[in-house]
């Protein structure tokens, strides 16, 4: 037989048998392990839900720029601001990967090298001086802090794994840049990014960003308020390692290591806290939960302010001025730029009062309202107005306006008028327009304390009779310099209420208009021509700046208060000074007080918004309306000029208005010389005046001497004016001394109060009461007069 083959050995068989037995055997201890992973995870508390119960988010205000103004402790007094993750600066990232965990992107939530070479650190050191936490692994640790143990430890990698099951890598990092503390109370590094560097996280430099991120290494050592040495050394530390991973080359690298530490300045003070309550207030009517809120504010250009009002009210003290408003408008978004309501919210006399709010008188003002009124019906720039004593009716009696330098100016154009401030034709303007329209034009543009009729405040209307606010003034003022349209102005640009991811933006209400764009641009240019404010002002006034602004001042009863108010196309500014308690100031004025704060805060402006406070070049004033044309008039007459006329000016006039007839003022005599035939209105100014004139009639008709007064009437009746302190107020005493060469003396209630030669006038300071004038002179004794001075 043929033997059987050799049986192979069931070696084999044995092996198979052992493999499948050692697979069952694993899957056996994985089910184990899982099993025990599951029972640990389901005892441990879950992580991702642990992510809702978040800190109490810290109110935050900030400027235009993001840069903070308030930050308000939640309870407990932390400060905690959630990081936006679609925000969020790059070199933060960069930052915090370099010094946390730069292989985040790559491991499963645990870094086992990181761990092993921790473990070998700490054994042969024999303490503690690496844990190998990844930022998951951190981010575990502060939803569910534990003690610092190996169970401890284990328990963190298992709720690490958790996180990174449920959670992608942005959400993580996002959490973890969130909560992390920060010291000093500040959790997260966007409420450090504020509290530390007075900027949000999304705006941070390289080095900014790692300065911020050696923070939480050792926030007690590192804490940049008490050792900023200590903290610039872990900063460059931090640096090196933006090297070595990657993230900065050698260039970025020196250049960041060189970079000062600039902290913020009183972080937690509240800026600007006039205008503050002005934008929580209009934030707080967008949704009454407002979490986080952009205002308009410019915090660069609101600190200039505050300086230039702390020097100027130190400047004006001996004055008697303690308190000072300022205002910055932007004029094509109607926004808040800067607000300083008293010249000290915690230092000035009254400082909390917000002077922006409190209505006073604005002395003259509101004049270029007056003449935007009237230029939308029929006045001219070159329109011939008469200051020249004028009575009109009153209650009482009448009532003959005053012009601030006490004299008569005679024939002016609308132009030199509103450009000097001349009083007398102000009140003849108003009294062809009438109160009650300029009343309608003053509440189109903004103005809400002009609650009275218009017969209240009568013609002393366009010089301050009624009273007003800076801040509505200031808007109203930015209508003209926009062209006539008003626009509300707003202090908050965006609100995100707490907890929600897009903002509400406030409501605004409709612009209207308040003049046409020719009448606005007429009182521009106006307003805006040194030359034609020259003879009141001085050619170079500090009303004058490098670049062209339209400007007005104005000052109230008893010197009270003064204004300054004016600006570009781009910006305007409103200034008041006084006082709160209504003290009149010492001789301050518009121009002495709160024009030189003006000229200030227009300078700083242009140095922060442009680089440059001359603006060379630059057409400041924007583009007038094509419904304008450039015409020359008679500088005296205003009317089309003549070979005659000796002077001639261009002013912008409507089409309509520019076809002008020829000058009828300058006559050529056959001699060849020119003299001027005075309208009759003109004459007895003339006279006055010693201007010639070709109509004057005979000095003394019939050779009879006479003595009679002519100014002023009987039964007329003065009011002292707002613009002036009484013991400046002068009426001019005017008589006719027909066939009388001497002195003429005058009298008043009986006794002498002056005297003197032709043109035997005389200004005589006005008292209140009832008064009785005569005037004396070569035995001649002249009719009385009396007046009431009220």
């Amino acid at each position: 037989m043929t033997p059987l083959p050799d049986v192979p050995a069931p070696a084999p068989r044995t092996a198979a048998a052992a493999a499948h037995r050692g697979v069952w055997a694993g899957l056996a201890a994985a089910a184990v392990v899982a099993a025990v992973v599951g029972t640990v995870l389901l005892s441990l508390p879950d992580p991702v839900r642990r992510l809702a119960n978040r800190p109490e988010i810290t109110g935050l205000v900030t400027d235009r720029h993001g840069v903070p103004l308030r930050l308000v402790p939640g309870q407990g007094g932390t400060r905690f601001l959630p990081v936006d993750p679609r925000r969020v600066s790059p070199h933060l990232v960069a930052a915090v990967l370099a010094a946390e965990d730069r292989r985040f992107f790559r491991h499963p939530g645990v870094d086992a090298a990181a761990l092993c070479r921790a473990a070998w650190q700490n054994l042969t050191t024999g303490r503690i001086v690496s844990g190998g936490s990844t930022i998951t692994m951190q981010l575990a640790r502060l939803l569910d802090p534990r003690p610092r143990t190996l169970v401890g430890k284990a328990l963190q990698i298992v709720q690490a794994i958790h996180l990174e099951l449920r959670l992608d890598k942005d959400e993580t990092l996002a959490a973890y840049l969130s909560r992390v503390p920060m010291g000093n109370r500040l959790v997260g590094f966007e409420a450090a990014a504020l509290a530390y560097l007075g900027k949000p996280a999304s705006q941070l430099s390289p080095a900014e960003a790692a300065l911020l991120a050696a923070v939480p290494r050792a926030p007690s050592r590192t804490n940049p308020w008490r050792d900023l040495s200590a903290l610039r050394r872990a900063r460059d530390r931090v640096l090196q390692r933006m090297y070595r991973a990657g993230f900065l080359d050698g260039t970025a690298l020196a250049a960041a290591s060189r970079e000062e530490v600039i902290l913020a300045k009183e972080p937690f003070q509240i800026q600007a806290p006039h205008f503050l309550a002005r934008a929580l207030a209009e934030a707080a009517a967008v949704t009454p939960d407002p979490g986080r809120v952009t205002t308009t504010l410019d915090l660069a250009l609101q600190r200039r302010v505050e300086v230039i009002v702390r020097r100027h009210l130190a400047r004006l003290a001996a004055h008697g001025v303690t308190h000072m408003a300022v205002v910055v408008l932007d004029v094509p978004r109607s926004e808040w730029l800067a607000l300083e309501g008293s010249g000290g919210f915690a230092e000035a006399p009254a400082g909390q009062l917000d002077g922006t709010r409190v209505p006073r008188q604005p002395g003259s003002a509101l004049k270029p309202f007056t003449y935007a009124t009237a230029f939308d019906r029929g006045v001219t720039p070159a329109t011939i107005l008469a200051d020249v004593p004028t009575a009109y009716p009153w209650s009482n009696g009448t009532w003959v306006p005053r012009n601030y330098d006490e004299r008569y100016h005679g024939p002016l154009r609308a132009r030199q008028a509103l450009a000097c401030s001349v009083n007398v034709p102000a009140a003849q303007v108003l009294a062809d327009v009438g109160p009650e329209t300029l009343l309608d034009t003053l509440r189109n543009a903004g103005i809400t304390t002009l609650t009275h009729s218009a017969e209240h405040y009568g013609l002393g209307l366009t010089l301050g009779a009624g009273e007003v606010r800076l801040d509505e003034l200031t808007v109203a003022f930015a209508a003209l310099l926009r062209g006539g349209e008003w626009r509300p102005a707003r202090s908050v640009r965006a609100v995100w209420p707490a907890m929600a991811d897009r903002p509400l933006r406030p409501q605004r209400g409709e612009p209207r208009r308040v003049c046409s764009a020719e009448a606005a641009a007429q009182v521009v240019d106006i307003l805006a021509d040194p030359e034609a404010r020259a003879p009141a002002f001085g050619e170079w006034s500090v009303l004058r700046l490098p670049f062209p602004a339209a400007v007005k001042t104005g000052t109230s009863e008893g010197f009270r208060d003064n204004w300054c108010i004016g600006g570009t196309a781009e910006v305007a500014v409103g200034v008041w000074c006084g006082n709160f308690d209504r003290t009149p100031m010492g001789n301050v004025s518009g121009v002495t007080g709160a024009g030189a704060v003006w000229r200030e805060v227009m300078l700083a402006w242009a140095a922060l918004a442009h680089g440059s406070d001359t603006l060379a070049g630059r057409d400041t004033l924007g583009p007038r309306p094509p419904g304008l044309v450039r015409a020359r008039v008679c500088a005296l007459s205003g009317q089309g000029p003549t070979p005659a006329c000796p002077a001639t000016v261009e002013e912008w006039l409507r089409p309509a208005d520019a076809d002008l007839p020829p000058c009828a003022w300058h006559v050529t005599a056959a001699d060849g010389q020119t003299t001027v035939r005075w309208p009759a209105r003109f004459r007895a100014w003339a006279a006055e005046a010693g201007l010639a004139s070709k109509d004057a009639a005979p000095a003394s008709p019939n050779g009879e001497p006479s003595l009679a007064i002519l100014s002023p009437a009987d039964g007329d009746a003065f009011v002292l004016s707002p613009e002036l302190p009484a013991a400046f107020q002068r009426l001019e005493l005017r008589c006719a001394a027909t066939g009388i060469t001497g002195e003429v003396a005058w009298l008043v209630d009986g006794v002498e109060v002056g005297r003197g030669p032709a043109p035997h006038t005389f200004r005589w300071p006005l008292t209140r009461g009832s008064h009785r004038i005569h005037a004396e002179a070569a035995g001649l004794r002249s009719r009385p007069v009396r007046i009431t001075v009220y």
